[in-house]
Order: C-alpha cells, then structure tokens, then sequence
C-alpha cells in the first residue's frame, strides 16, 4: 500500500472528522428545512412543467387557460400579476452609470477610474447582446427568485465553502503536525526519504479535504432539491428579470453575468469556482504548517492572517493611491472571493476592478500560493529538525 493510500486512510478513519462532518450536516439540514420557499415556490416548480420557464407568448397561453385547486389558486392569481405584460429588463439599460457611481463613491484615481470604465463599456455590449436575446424573459422562482437566488448561492453555498474550508485546512495541518504530536519528527524526517513523505501528506490531506467537501455539497443538495422543486426551471437564466441585486451605492439592479448562465450552468459553475477556492485555502495552510509545526498554532495563524486580510481595506486611512492599491488587490484573495460569493461571475461591486474578478483572483491566489508551498517545501528539506 503506498503512502499516500496509508494517509488518506488514515486521515478518514478521525472519530473527529466525522463527528465534524455530521454536525455540519445538521446544521445544512436545520438551514435548508428553516428557509424552505413555501407553498408558492412549490407550485411554481409544478406548473413550470406545464407552461415552460420561458415568458412568451404560448407561456401566457398555458397559463391563462390553466386549472388548479381551490388551495392553489391564490398562488395561480399571483403568478399571473406577477408575468402580466413584464419587459425584457436589458432593453434601454446604461450600466455604464453603474461604473460612475462606483468611480465616484470610492473616489478612484484616473488610472483606476479609466479601468472601471472600460470593465462597463464591455459589460454595456454584453447587455445588448442579452437585450437582442430576450435572455431575462425566463420565470426563475418568480417573484420569489431573489429570496431562493440568495439561499442557495449565498446562505447555503457560503457555509457549505466555510465548512469545507475549515475541514480541508484541518486536514493539511494535522496531517503535518502528525509527527510533531506524536514526538516521532526526530526518527521519520532524519533522512532525506523520510521528509519525501511531505509530498504524501500533502496530496492525501488536500483530497481528503476536497473529498469531504464534495461529499457535505451532495449530502446536502439531496436534501435541499428533494424539498425545493427545480426540475422545471433549471434552464431559466439567472439573468432573469425577477432577479436582481442591490447594493447602497448603485441600488437594486439586474443581475448581470459576463456570460449566458441557466440556473443549472451557474450552480455547477460555482460549485468548481468553490473547489478552486478551497484548494487555495489549503495551499495556504500548507505554507503555515511547514513553518510553524503545531498544527493548532497553525490553525490559529491561519485565521489571524484571513481576519487581517479581511481588516487590510479598513486599516489604511484616507484615499491615496496606495489605499487603492491595497483595496483593489486585497480583494482578489481567497477570503475576500469568500465574502463575495453572492456576486460570482457579475462585474461585481465598488471594489472589484476587473472583469471576471473571481476567476482573476482564483488564478492569481493559487498560483503565488503554489510558489510560497515549493519555497516551504524546499526549506523543509534543508531545515535542521532539532
């Protein structure tokens, strides 16, 4: 059995873990039964099935001449009113005013402003494309789509990232303090084969961590789609007219994406986006653990070190350049991508400054966290273990 097998095993067989893992899945489970949509999300995943999700004229059709029971015809009334002569949201939309509202608020210099003003001008073209598509004429979750938009994308898959975030960095240091808990350091890495064994560890740890995060996504999406009804209108665009997103700067708006996403598209596209940001998590802890051999001080240094990047934006005084700097770049890692979860894949807020800012940051935080992990690694191996 190689090494890497012999860790993994190890790691899965924690009492601990899967104590952790089953507290967190009842707490995904007391979150999902607390937020279910009601009775009026239900019937719309029923009656999408009838009348399709796309709101044109054969919809109107169906649902004009639909039947219901007594019980259901108030949610049938509502629906009505709600689809009653509505309008593609893209038509006519500037959301290049966005970008100057966000020019002015965070009062950007010229280098950054011009940059913000070109993220918009492209945006502006992807909006027209949307507008020539009809692309927000889709029913989504109706009037209830930006409450069920929020507890999927935001609620849901924000704790389910906190809670496979915590495990996957658990894993790694435990796993790299194993021998240092265990006061056999001195025997395992006295030679240069024994500290080869950081390459096993690593890898087991990072999977297992990756592993138990997939396992907590499809024990809990299970759970939460056989109580929310989406078989219908999975092809609905996120983009959807009843969507929309606020902030206090630029107020409600459209839920513009940089591309064309149905609801299902979006959710499998956030979910990688997820595996991505975990990974970096654990690179980063990676980093920590070959530095510091308790696994626990390592724990405590890593969140240290996300609070203090989290703090970083609100600790530097005034609006110079450098205060700029350090709050555009800030937000391109990995515990800022976290917080801005619920704008994935838009042209996100004040203080994102490019386009695509989610993958950007991904890419930027595991390739400088890939370079830092070789760097640790390599001092691990020239380091004296006494």
């Amino acid at each position: 059995m190689s090494i890497y097998r012999l860790e993994f095993k190890k790691l899965y067989s924690s009492v601990a873990l899967w104590i952790l893992i089953i507290l967190f899945l009842i707490f995904n489970i007391f979150l999902v039964v607390s937020s279910l949509g009601g009775n009026y999300t239900g019937f719309l995943g029923e009656v999408s099935h009838k009348t399709g999700y796309v709101l044109n004229e054969p919809f109107r059709n169906k649902l004009s001449q639909m039947h219901v029971s007594n019980k259901q015809s108030n949610d049938l009334e509502q629906l009505k009113m709600e689809t009653y002569q509505v309008e593609d949201v893209f038509d006519d939309y500037d959301i290049r005013d966005v970008g100057e509202k966000y020019i002015e608020a965070a009062g950007a210099p010229e280098k950054f402003a011009e940059i913000m003003r070109s993220k918009y001008a492209d945006l502006q073209k992807i909006v027209e494309k949307k507008a020539e598509s009809n692309e927000s004429m889709t029913l989504y979750f109706a009037g209830a789509t930006y409450e069920m938009h929020r507890l999927i994308f935001k609620d849901l898959m924000g704790w389910l990232i906190v809670e496979g975030a915590i495990i996957s960095v658990l894993l790694v240091l435990l796993s790299l303090g194993y021998e240092n808990n265990n006061k056999t350091e001195d025997i395992i890495y006295s030679t240069k084969i024994g500290r080869r064994i950081i390459r096993a560890k690593s890898t087991a740890s990072i999977s297992a961590g990756l592993g138990t995060y997939l396992l907590l996504c499809i024990i809990t999406f299970v759970i939460y789609f056989s109580m929310n009804d989406y078989s219908g209108i999975w092809g609905s665009s996120v983009s959807s007219l009843f969507n929309y997103r606020f902030d206090f700067i630029a107020g409600e708006r459209p839920f513009v994406t940089w591309h064309s996403y149905s609801v299902f598209t979006y959710f499998f596209a956030y979910i990688g986006l997820s595996i991505g940001l975990i990974f970096s998590f654990c690179l980063m802890a990676f980093v920590i653990g070959m530095i510091i051999k308790n696994s626990y001080i390592s724990f405590l240094v890593f969140l240290i070190i996300n609070a203090g990047i989290v703090a970083l934006p609100f600790m530097i005084p005034g609006t110079t350049l450098m205060n700029h700097y350090i709050s555009y770049y800030s937000m391109l890692s990995p515990v800022w991508l976290w917080l801005k979860r619920s704008i994935w894949f838009t042209d996100g807020d004040v203080d994102t400054l490019w386009k695509y800012f989610e993958t950007v940051g991904l890419c930027a935080s595991v390739l400088i966290l890939t370079a830092f992990s070789i760097l640790a690694a390599m001092r691990f191996r020239r380091r004296d273990i006494i």
